[in-house]
């Protein structure tokens, strides 16, 4: 084994009983990508825990790659996120908390760019037959929250890890519940533009350590 890669999603929330982002995890752990293992942690939809367990699982596993997921319902296709900003909306989350600040870490740069190929990413996954686009914005909710975190603590520590962040569509079957027309996405093609995303990052090491924030 050369290394971990880290992939991380969320529980469901918003009054949804699944969350497609945590639900690939258990597809994925365990899995060898281009000779790493695949660890999967499921983070909750909460303001006050997320840092600690991203800080805890990076510290713990040394991953070469932190893969983060979340869900942006409404999205039609794989969203690969290119920035993540030092800001917190203000809205609930699972435990009805709103961050008392705007700024998610005090002093850290107002951004990070995606240390993971986010442009490469996309063409992988579109090569393969599944919709994929690159994203400016990965919102101010948590999924922004994880991204930034994850990559604010790695340049900390020397800047050493890909670093990226993947908006997904929600599952054929959240929409039936839901009743609504959004897009979906089948979650075995989620799997596989995750695994896809992956092996990209893996085989395009190369000076992530340079890349600063702004």
């Amino acid at each position: 084994m050369k290394g971990r890669i880290l992939v991380t999603g969320f529980e469901p929330f918003g009054g949804d009983d699944v969350n497609p982002s945590g639900d690939v995890l258990s597809t994925l752990e365990g899995t060898e990508i281009s000779g790493y293992k695949v660890v999967t942690a499921l983070l909750p939809v909460e303001w006050g825990t997320v840092r600690d367990r991203m800080e805890a699982l990076i510290r713990e596993l040394e991953p070469a790659v932190i893969l983060s997921l979340g869900l942006a319902a409404g999205r039609s296709e794989i969203s690969v996120e290119k920035v993540a900003i030092n800001y917190t909306s203000e809205s609930k989350d699972n435990k009805g908390v709103i961050p008392a600040e705007r700024e998610i870490i005090p002093g850290a740069p107002d951004g990070y760019f995606a240390t993971l190929p986010a442009e490469e990413v996309v063409e992988a996954v579109r090569a393969e037959g599944i919709p994929a686009k690159l994203s400016l914005s990965a919102g101010a909710y948590l999924c922004n929250y994880a991204f930034f975190c994850a990559s604010h603590l790695t340049k900390q520590g020397g800047g050493k890890t890909q670093v990226g962040f993947i908006h997904i569509p929600a599952t054929p079957e959240m929409v039936a519940k839901r009743k609504t027309g959004v897009p979906s996405m089948e979650l075995s093609r989620i799997k596989r533009a995750v695994e896809i995303s992956l092996r990209t990052a893996v085989n395009s090491f190369q000076n992530v350590g340079d890349k600063e924030g702004f």
